[in-house]
């Protein structure tokens, strides 16, 4: 159900510049996101999913490139996935982190063949609907709490500074969303 494939330079802290794709390595700070450069090496595309030496499975939002020394690689799945669906897989995938370790590294060799059960509809197809409709549950079950939380600590009314909104623009925008206004 899925295809693999690696990086194809050794991307360095050197060639980091705030520029260009951002770069996955290994490790869960910020989700494996070391920064951004635009030094020539492999683009992967958007809508698919890392996994890196210690089990960690993160979907990816957007075209990124890989270092090649931290042992990550891209797993590409052979049907279209959407947010829902790639933030459902990572539920999925997350018995992997468990099973690997720095003295026992997961490998595209290692987990090509672990049997992941997935929802189907009566006729054995994939229920993309199902997975979908799960993800905006839990989405909106968080939101629940966190206006819950706010409106506790007094805080429902709170307007964002235009610094702060700046602040977020930027951060959205480096993890490769659009910087929104709001």
């Amino acid at each position: 159900m899925f295809e693999s494939e690696n990086g194809d330079f050794d991307i360095q802290k050197t060639h980091l510049n705030n520029k260009g794709e951002i770069v996955i390595s290994s490790g869960e700070t910020n989700l494996g996101i070391i920064g951004k450069t635009d030094v020539k090496a492999k683009i992967f595309e958007k809508n698919t999913l890392t996994c890196d030496m210690f089990g960690n499975v993160y979907y990816r939002s957007f075209p990124y490139k890989m270092v090649t020394h931290a042992r990550v690689f891209n797993l590409k799945a052979k049907f279209n996935i959407n947010d829902k669906i790639g933030l459902y897989l990572v539920g999925i995938f997350s018995f992997i982190k468990f099973k690997f370790s720095y003295s026992s590294m997961a490998s595209w060799k290692k987990i090509k063949n672990e049997v992941i059960n997935l929802p189907t509809d009566s006729k054995g197809n994939l229920a993309f609907d199902f997975m979908e409709s799960c993800i905006a549950e839990l989405e909106a079950e968080r939101v629940r709490e966190l206006e819950a939380y706010l409106r506790a600590t007094g805080l429902s009314n709170y307007t964002l500074t235009k610094k702060e909104k700046e602040i977020l623009n930027t951060l959205d925008s480096s993890y490769g969303g659009g910087g929104k206004e709001g």
